[in-house]
């Protein structure tokens, strides 16, 4: 008889030659079941096929194998807001309205309230509603704004009327749908806590929810923010206070992002610097009686960082206080890390320890930023040995300066794009350094009254406080100049540059070439006049010649020409024609 197999024929070949001893296991597998548990109520999904009537019921049960199902992974989600769901009030009085926009949230058992749109209710329903829930009128007090998820049935058919010709159909199926109220839920109502400012009462309710959880597993409700309600009408609202995300310490995030929005609001409202003496408290100045483990607090808290005695604005009291410098990419580590830690109690006295963190860039982060930094004389030296080179390369460079351009004006400077003449040499390094610590002294702040003035208060424009190190071991012990170390003197040099005497040989040239000039147009001049001499002797001769009655070339004519230097003519007086 054949046997199906989906195994290989030659897998099947290569166990078939196998002894049988190989083939079967030495300890037989078993798989071991536990036995089923019905549970009251246990939901069961319905078998869909084509043509079968869906009744209420069946409807009921669809729904409740789907809540059945997605229980087990809401229940591990963290209560709270996972998105959305910002909650406002606007108008006054018996207008006021509550508006929520979209988004999810988790109940305490997991229920999951969704708002896929803006709700928008009146203030009179909503404390209708809290009423109806609460069985009781509503007292004056503060509240927590909630929304919840519920099961509502839209056309109930028991609030028609009993005598009514449009009675609906008895055997219609119910609308059942799924709606989301917001609810209000008592907190506090102590005339303490009423009669506190706002900022105040919600860091108090903040920090209650620190120890006590305002999630209820019965109504389900998520907080939205805190409200103080008097004869049914809201005082204020703090959207801030009370909104619980779906996180980890999400009511100590809570109270810090209402900590930090009270701190924004007092920066705001004191522009001015606070008074250079301290008259409050931390809690009288901020407003707060508690603080979160870990957050930001203003800059104007904390003066001089960097003096030796840093101060603060306010009174620290019981408070110790201490300041250290962290990398400013870290601080949102250190606060994520530190929040969970519980408040700082700022008010009963219980010496809490404050930690001010300054946050330095990455990269100016050092250490030892906060070390008192000790003398460096070594450093020193070779300061010195530095000023000693600079003031050589400076000496070097004047002399080759004015061996180039000395003696020239300041056009021909500007016309040959010279560089500008230092004409102040480099400070000697003694010098330098008492100037860096003049400088010092002149940027802190006035010593206050009652303490001794310090030694150099009189180069400082201003009062000085103590300087720090290493500026007060330079006054009072100044360190003296290694003994390689030789002053260079300032020394001028003497004699016009390269390129004026350049510019004056050019000058001599030119005048040179116009001497020449000159001469050159007299000796052409001079040799013209005795060629027109010659050219007269050599007239005079031929004319004299031919008065010899000689020839052209004889002779005559030059030697009759020499007697004339002796001769002596007389000119012939005229007579008068007698005819």
């Amino acid at each position: 008889m054949a046997t199906l197999s989906f195994i290989p024929p030659g897998l099947l070949a290569a166990l078939a030659s196998r002894p049988a001893a190989a083939l079967l296991p030495r300890t037989p597998p078993s798989i071991r079941l536990h036995e089923p548990q019905r549970r009251p109520d246990d939901p069961r999904r319905i078998n869909l096929f084509p043509g079968r009537a869906l009744g209420e019921r069946e409807f009921e049960r669809l729904q409740a194998y789907v809540d059945d199902r997605i229980a087990p992974l809401l229940a591990s989600l963290a209560p709270g807001i996972v998105e959305g769901l910002a909650c406002a009030l606007f108008g006054t009085g018996t207008d006021t309205r509550v508006r929520v926009g979209p988004g999810l949230a988790v109940g305490a058992a997991g229920q999951l309230v969704r708002l896929f749109y803006p709700l928008d209710q009146a203030w009179s329903e909503l404390v209708a509603q809290a009423e109806r829930d609460q069985d009781a009128p509503l007292r004056d007090g503060l509240f927590l704004l909630t929304i919840r998820s519920a099961v509502e049935e839209i056309d109930d058919a028991t609030a028609a009327e009993p005598c009514t010709r449009s009675e609906p159909d008895p055997l219609r199926e119910r609308r059942i749908e799924t709606v989301s109220l917001l609810g209000l839920q008592r907190i506090a109502g102590s005339p303490r806590m009423m009669a506190m400012p706002q900022a105040r009462a919600a860091n108090r309710i903040g920090v209650r929810l620190l120890r006590e959880s305002p999630f209820r597993t019965d109504s389900g409700g998520v907080p939205l923010g805190l409200a103080k309600i008097v004869g049914k009408l809201p005082v204020w609202f703090d959207a801030c206070a009370g909104r619980l995300l779906a996180e980890p310490d999400a009511a100590a995030h809570s109270l810090l992002a209402h900590a930090v929005a009270t701190l924004e609001t007092w920066q705001r409202a004191h522009p001015a610097p606070l008074p250079a003496v301290a008259t409050q408290t931390l809690d009288e100045l901020l407003g707060l009686d508690f603080l979160p483990a870990a957050g930001p607090l203003p800059a104007a808290l904390l003066r001089d960082p960097a003096a030796r005695s840093p101060s603060l604005a306010f009174l620290p009291g019981d408070l110790r206080v201490e300041l250290a410098p962290v990398p400013a990419g870290t601080v949102e580590e250190v606060v994520v890390g530190e929040l969970g830690r519980g408040p700082v109690d700022l008010i009963h006295g219980l010496g809490e320890h404050l930690r001010l963190l300054l946050a330095i860039p990455d990269l100016d982060y050092r250490r030892d930023l906060f070390d008192l930094p000790q003398r460096d004389t070594r450093l020193e030296d070779e300061l010195f040995r530095r000023g000693e080179r600079a003031a050589h390369a400076y000496q070097a460079w004047k002399a080759r300066w004015y061996a180039l351009f000395h003696g020239l004006s300041g056009a021909q400077l500007e016309a040959l794009r010279a560089p500008v003449l230092l004409t102040k040499a480099p400070p000697e390094p003694g010098q330098y350094r008492t100037k860096l610590v003049t400088d010092r002294a002149k940027t802190l702040r006035p010593a206050p009254q009652g303490t001794t003035s310090h030694p150099l208060a009189d180069l400082a424009t201003e009062g000085t406080a103590a300087l720090p190190e290493p500026y007060a071991s330079h006054l009072a012990d100044p360190h003296p100049a290694p003994d390689d170390y030789q002053p260079v003197p300032d020394i001028q040099p003497a004699g016009n540059g390269l390129l004026h005497r350049r510019e004056a040989l050019r000058a001599d040239i030119r005048h040179l070439e116009a001497a020449l000039d000159k001469s050159f147009r007299l000796l052409e001049e001079v040799g013209d006049f005795l060629g027109l001499q010659r050219q007269q002797l050599d007239a005079l001769t031929v004319s004299f010649s031919t008065l010899a009655g000689g020839v052209p070339g004889d002779g005559l004519g030059s030697q009759l020409v020499r007697w004339t230097a002796k001769a002596n003519f007389v000119p012939k007086p005229p007579t008068e024609n007698p005819s």
